[in-house]
């Protein structure tokens, strides 16, 4: 039980990585109104060394739509789709509306 378990986990977060490296990002300094709701991290593998990329993720006040912005001053307001996909993955429940 516990193989399958991290399969579907490890697909999750495949799906996850998925969803925020295809997003259509902006490269601009966002300034938001209030602290993250979330904060989430990917390890990834540059040419010669690991590094962590760093997300702040806000839930929009329409409740629709995440909002995600890098520490590289990379904003995007993903999709409803993706938005719902890519909180259920983070939190194990389903983003609300």
């Amino acid at each position: 039980m516990k193989t399958s378990k991290k399969s579907i986990k490890k697909k999750q977060v495949e799906k996850a990585k998925d969803i925020v490296k295809n997003a259509n990002w902006e490269n601009k300094k966002v300034e938001m109104a209030r602290y993250a709701d979330y904060q989430f991290q990917f390890p990834f593998k540059n040419s010669s060394e690991n590094k962590i990329a760093s997300y702040l993720l806000w839930v929009s006040p329409n409740g629709e739509n995440l909002e995600i912005v890098t520490d590289s001053d990379r904003y995007v307001k993903l999709t409803k789709q993706d938005s719902a996909n890519l909180y259920e993955i983070l939190t194990e429940e389903e983003l609300i509306k």
